[in-house]
């Protein structure tokens, strides 16, 4: 469907100068099916106005209208340009273990991580590095992979930082940090020299205030889970 044609439609709905509950149904169906952007919305919107001057048969019925359209351009949300844009990064290869070490080495006061199991030995000397330098962290991770050869968590218990095993028969099986409350890495990618090397995997990293309060209030929820039980027997 054409701009051409929205525009037929809203001089239909403006024929008995009411929009009625099933025409509004009928605008938003046509809406959805279109892959409209930001900026599109803003055309249909001048659109209306334009039609809706059209229509007015006084200068200050015209008046009103556009006094009405530059009210509605306050009032539509602007994009925090401030936001950084979710960064994307595959395996394999370095570019997801070496965006984890520069959060690591960005971060200002805490970094909450919670995954699966951590095996990279890079990582692992980043993480404590970190809290060598007051940076709080704590750690959640599986009770049985942190028993497998190879596993970091003897090395992260040794410097000090507090960690949590799940003690569960089912696996904790998150693979997510959050850097200082405001930044979240989450996605398939275990913290392990395989997943650099080998494996195809992925991580997304989000700056988004809500989505990063969701991880968080669930790191919590886990800490205090798990802080229950003894961390290992």
């Amino acid at each position: 469907m054409k701009k051409s044609d929205i525009e037929e439609l809203l001089l239909q709905t403006l024929s008995d100068l009411k929009l009625s509950r099933s025409e509004k149904k009928g605008l938003r169906l046509v809406l959805e099916d279109l892959d409209l952007s930001e900026g599109d919305y803003g055309a249909l919107r001048k659109s209306a106005f334009e039609i809706a001057r059209k229509s007015t048969g006084d200068s200050a019925s015209r008046q009103v209208i556009e006094w009405l359209e530059e009210v509605m351009k306050v009032f539509v949300p602007r994009q925090d340009r401030s936001r950084k844009p979710p960064e994307v990064f595959f395996s394999p290869g370095d570019s997801c273990r070496g965006r984890i070490l520069s959060l690591l080495r960005a971060a200002h006061q805490s970094v909450d991580i919670c995954v699966f199991t951590i095996t990279d030995d890079t990582i692992t000397r980043e993480i404590v590095a970190s809290h060598s330098r007051g940076i709080k962290i704590r750690v959640i991770t599986d009770d049985e992979t942190s028993l497998h050869r190879g596993s970091d968590t003897h090395l992260i218990e040794e410097a000090g930082i507090p960690i949590l095993f799940d003690d569960d028969e089912q696996h904790m099986h998150n693979k997510f940090a959050v850097f200082d409350g405001k930044v979240v890495c989450t996605g398939s990618y275990n913290w392990t020299r395989k997943a650099a090397t080998h494996n195809m995997e992925n991580i997304l990293v989000v700056y988004d205030p809500s989505i990063c309060n969701n991880f968080s209030r669930e790191f919590e929820t886990l800490w205090k889970r798990f802080s229950k039980s003894s961390n290992r027997a």
